[in-house]
């Protein structure tokens, strides 16, 4: 989950409508879409190298080896990602309503 986290700051401070109000939403949507594109190469890396006739090269944990290992890293992955930018999300948007910051 913390790629989540990591990826909403930097969309939420940093991207076109960091100074409106509709920042956070912006943000989050942002987040998540680069983590379903992240998801998506991920997929598409293990499609190419589980399912052709070349092996996978260099050092890899044993659970990553076969396609369905890969599968499950990516969709962990994805998983994770959401879930952690949907965690900071409602967590600034908290911070924001009691007014700490």
């Amino acid at each position: 989950m913390a790629h989540g986290y990591l990826l909403l700051g930097p969309f939420l401070k940093l991207g076109l409508l960091r100074d409106t109000d509709q920042a956070l939403l912006a943000g989050a949507g942002s987040a998540s879409g680069l983590v379903v594109i992240l998801s998506l190469c991920l997929f598409v890396y293990g499609a190419a190298v589980f399912k052709g006739l070349s092996k996978p090269v260099g050092v890899l944990p044993e659970n990553l080896k076969t396609y369905k290992g890969w599968s499950l890293f990516t969709s962990g992955f994805l998983v994770g990602g959401i879930g952690g930018v949907i965690f900071a999300s409602f967590i600034l948007l908290e911070i924001g309503r009691a007014g700490i910051v």
